[in-house]
């Protein structure tokens, strides 16, 4: 395969190459929402929620401090303000949620939301024309 350096540097198969990493961690994720979902018991749940939040707040560190910057230029500029703003949409809920216990009010609904929240997120992003487009 034939690569390209962008606007700003990297070369279009290293893009590629990290999309397939953040695509992967989607996918993990997206893995942890369902065991969480599916789980019934408190301390299960507790651990689940802890391991959603620390993936996600890598995640969001790796795209915010390398992918995003990689691709600015390339990336229409709107899509990737969302993308910074969804991201501190989501930041909120995981403070929240480390900051919580599975038994507080409305713990498992801001576990529901974040999920909601990311698959959209995710959908933007690896959709057709998305940021790993």
């Amino acid at each position: 395969m034939a690569t390209r350096t962008t606007k700003n540097g990297s070369s279009t198969k290293d893009n590629m190459d990290a999309a397939a990493l953040l695509k992967a961690d989607h996918r993990a994720v997206e893995e942890l929402f369902e065991k969480y979902e599916a789980t019934r018991g408190s301390a299960t749940k507790a651990k689940l929620a802890q391991q959603i939040c620390l993936e996600l707040t890598i995640h969001a560190t790796i795209e915010e401090e390398i992918f995003y910057p990689a691709v600015r230029g390339e990336v229409d500029d709107d899509m990737m303000d969302e993308a910074y703003v969804e991201h501190d949409g989501a930041k909120v809920l995981i403070a929240e949620l480390m900051e919580g216990d599975v038994g507080d009010d409305f713990y498992d609904a801001k576990v529901k939301v974040l999920s909601e929240e990311i698959r959209h997120h995710v959908k933007e992003e690896e959709g057709r024309g998305g940021i790993f487009a």
